[in-house]
């Protein structure tokens, strides 16, 4: 199949790609004008960057594709950003859906995240449903933007568009450039103090993930929805094996949840100041102090999905970054 992947310059999309040329395809990887493709130039594929906002791009870029996976969102939260959040995971998904449905795109594989999902009270797993608290309206609203996203994609089957949603999990693994759960692994390495913030997530392998989401193209219903996650820890007890992991000099230090609000309040105003987004602020602070928890099972019994070894997922990330991010 050929297959266009958005986002391909990203974590996740560099390692979609690489699942796709392995099982045989052929891939156009997109990503923003701007963004490096460092670890594409040496890949079998087509890169074309473009903006995806830019409608007049987007049928070129579907043209003659089998497959759409749309990978690419903007994970960022603080409020400034807001506009552009909501342009990136809103905006593009439903222009890029029109595009495809436009274009005659045999199945359309909509990257969403198990946030949208929230979370129960008691921690138990979810599968993919709504559980018993809400992500929404907590001033974390990228899990806000990518629950309108993919309405607006699911809304464009009415029109005959092949839609298959997953959601992934906190993902572990090489190519991670922007230091996003890499950031924890190489403060570790470098014995800087780790902070654990006082909720759980879902972790699972970056390459398990991308695996899944070529399954979803194969195998996944119309319609449906997959996660994608893996194994449900708490932030402490992750960090703390990761620091195990790499050869950590200090263990994570807990932070209880009103201690990391103020800290995300703090943080915030300061970036008011200095023109930057805070590494904390109040909707991230009470989006990690949830017990977030989730059900994968759907997506082993249809997709043969399974979120592989996270340890190994570490140390191959801790190697990657020695390699091409070297301390």
């Amino acid at each position: 199949m050929r297959c266009l992947v958005t986002g391909a310059t990203g974590f996740v999309g560099s390692n979609l790609v690489r699942s796709l040329l392995a099982a045989g395809h052929e891939v156009v990887a997109t990503g923003a004008p701007g963004s490096t493709t460092r670890y594409l130039d040496e890949l079998p594929l087509e890169t074309r960057l473009a903006d995806l906002l830019d409608a007049r791009r987007l049928p070129a870029l579907v043209d003659g594709c089998d497959w759409v996976f749309h990978v690419a969102g903007d994970t960022s939260t603080w409020n400034r950003l807001a506009e552009r959040r909501r342009k990136v995971n809103v905006e593009a998904a439903e222009l890029l859906a029109d595009a495809a449905l436009a274009a005659g795109v045999r199945r359309f594989v909509h990257t969403s995240t198990v946030d949208v999902h929230g979370y129960n009270r008691d921690g138990s797993p979810l599968p993919e449903r709504l559980g018993e608290r809400s992500l929404f309206d907590i001033g974390y609203d990228y899990a806000d933007t990518k629950a309108e996203g993919e309405k607006a994609v699911l809304r464009r089957m009415d029109q005959g568009l092949d839609v298959v949603v997953v959601y992934p999990g906190f993902m572990v693994g090489p190519y991670d450039h922007t230091l996003q759960l890499g950031r924890i692994i190489r403060d570790l390495q470098m014995g800087k103090p780790t902070f654990a913030p006082p909720g759980t997530a879902s972790f699972c392998d970056v390459r398990a993930v991308a695996d899944g989401m070529v399954a979803a193209a194969v195998k996944g219903r119309t319609g449906e929805g997959y996660n994608l996650t893996g194994y449900n820890r708490s932030y402490y007890e992750m960090f703390t094996r990761m620091g195990e992991l790499v050869g950590a000099r200090r263990r994570p230090v807990r932070v209880p949840p009103a201690v990391l609000r103020g800290y995300g309040a703090l943080a915030e105003f300061a970036a008011r100041f200095t023109g930057r987004p805070p590494e904390m602020d109040p909707g991230m602070a009470r989006y990690v102090s949830v017990p977030q928890a989730s059900d994968w099972s759907k997506a082993q019994q249809e997709l043969a999905y399974h979120p592989g070894d996270v340890e190994q997922a570490v140390l191959d990330a801790a190697a990657w970054y020695d390699k091409y991010m070297p301390r």
